[in-house]
């Protein structure tokens, strides 16, 4: 229950105060941005079909995990989650992109919810993983996925938004923020301490967004519930 405590202080209470001074309503919200093109869609309304559009999502992948196991997208459901992806033999940028993650991972200690993801672009072996995840120092909430080396690559340049005129070569260089739903919602210098750091506050303000709208959800309801 403390450590709770002490988690709703350091990651959301900040972020939530900063929302609502800054806005004061919920329609008014200071929200992140969304990343990718969006995805036209035609829904029916009253018996009319009318055009629409939704936010870009992160594919549904299955890939392995650093013990071997096959997992799928559906772990990181309604989660929070950071990704990046390595060549872990790429020496010039591993070890950099893996200090940084693991910085956040001490900055978010106790945001036990949070996922941390390092997909693995040049190794399907889970031993590979595990001595990479020691050589970095990687903590026991980090998780690595690999499998086949272009299913991997292809999932990396079609599923993951990249900033305009930078070219995929080795991999991306950057670290994505994404919703519980899925969305794209930030994307930052994987070579940068600042934009970790960056990373870091917009994380607070996402889990604020979703505590303030939770609050907001629960009065609305027992309102209703008062007025039966």
């Amino acid at each position: 229950m403390k450590k709770a405590l002490i988690l709703l202080f350091i990651l959301v209470f900040p972020s939530a105060v900063y929302v609502f001074l800054a806005a004061g309503k919920e329609k008014s919200f200071i929200r992140l941005a969304y990343y990718g093109p969006k995805k036209p869609i035609t829904i029916n309304i009253n018996g009319k079909d009318k055009k629409d559009t939704v936010f870009f999502k992160v594919p549904d992948f299955t890939f392995n995990d650093q013990q071997g196991k096959q997992v799928n997208s559906t772990l990181l459901n309604g989660k929070i989650w950071v990704a990046y992806f390595v060549h872990i033999h790429d020496a010039d940028k591993a070890p950099p992109m893996a200090v940084l993650m693991n910085r956040i991972e001490e900055r978010t200690d106790l945001d036990t919810a949070l996922r941390l993801i390092t997909f693995t672009l040049d190794s399907e072996s889970a031993k590979s993983m595990q001595d990479y995840a020691t050589t970095i120092h990687a903590g026991n909430r980090r998780i690595f996925f690999s499998g086949n080396a272009q299913a991997l690559n292809d999932f990396a340049a079609d599923g993951f938004y990249k900033p305009a005129n930078v070219p995929y070569t080795n991999g991306f260089n950057y670290f994505y923020l994404i919703d519980k739903e899925g969305h794209i919602r930030g994307v930052y210098d994987g070579l940068k301490v600042k934009e970790i750091d960056r990373l870091i506050e917009e994380m607070g303000m996402m889990e604020a967004e979703y505590f303030v709208k939770k609050q907001i959800k629960e009065q609305k309801e027992g309102k209703d519930i008062d007025a039966i």
